[in-house]
């Protein structure tokens, strides 16, 4: 199963509850994100999907709010409760696909990154990415990533950062909008990226960290 074959969920989240455990898990088709959180409670075995319309609402009160967030679901809701907010939004109907068929668990090009240092790379390279397509060609090569864009006019950008990688060469291309989204997100100093072949998802995670899985399929450029 690839990505894009949950794509008709780009507008839900589905949220799984576990004994002391939350899971979110959100798609529009071209990557994937997933995030868990452990919590001091103890909750039955439960999943929803959550209408897009009540996640982007949530984030913009909580970024506000320092309030522990309380949640119930219920038949076909689910209450949000923090300080005196109060937020209940409807289900969407339909059963979310096995997210976990996404997530690849072979590749084999595997290195650390530093999570500005890559940001900010690609934010200069991006001034040169075509507007259409914003496509970026990472190219993999021992010791080091080169990072390259182009547009219609036959400009290219190409930036290049050292990395502690001794493996084969690759060169894969991405919607650098999908890159540049995880790293500004991501309050983290260092990633773990893993790459299989010019065809597959490349993953994103957190070195040492579980709990959060960013996919994203590639693209040709």
């Amino acid at each position: 199963m690839a990505v894009q074959d949950i794509r008709y969920y780009l507008n839900g989240l589905l949220m799984q509850t576990d004994g002391n455990e939350v899971k979110l898990i959100a798609t529009d088709g071209h990557r994937l994100a997933f995030a868990a959180a452990n919590i001091e409670a103890t909750l039955p075995k439960a999943e929803v999907i959550l209408p897009r319309k009540t996640i982007i609402e949530l984030y913009k009160l909580l970024q506000d709010s320092d309030e522990p967030i309380e949640i119930e679901v219920l038949a076909n809701q689910v209450r949000f409760s923090f300080g005196a907010t109060v937020i209940i939004s409807k289900v969407v109907d339909g059963k979310f696909p096995d997210y976990n068929r996404v997530i690849p668990l072979d590749n084999d090009k595997i290195f650390l990154i530093e999570r500005l240092n890559f940001l900010h790379a690609l934010q200069r390279a991006a001034i040169l990415a075509n507007e259409k397509f914003r496509g970026v060609r990472p190219v993999l090569k021992p010791g080091a990533m080169s990072i390259l864009c182009t547009n219609s006019e036959q400009e290219e950008a190409e930036e290049e950062l050292e990395i502690a990688y001794q493996g084969g060469e690759l060169e894969i291309g991405f919607n650098i909008n999908y890159l540049l989204d995880v790293l500004t997100n991501l309050p983290v100093d260092t990633l773990q990226l893993a790459f299989g072949d010019a065809n597959r998802s490349a993953l994103f995670t957190i070195p040492e960290v579980s709990n959060f899985k960013y996919i994203v399929m590639p693209m040709r450029i």
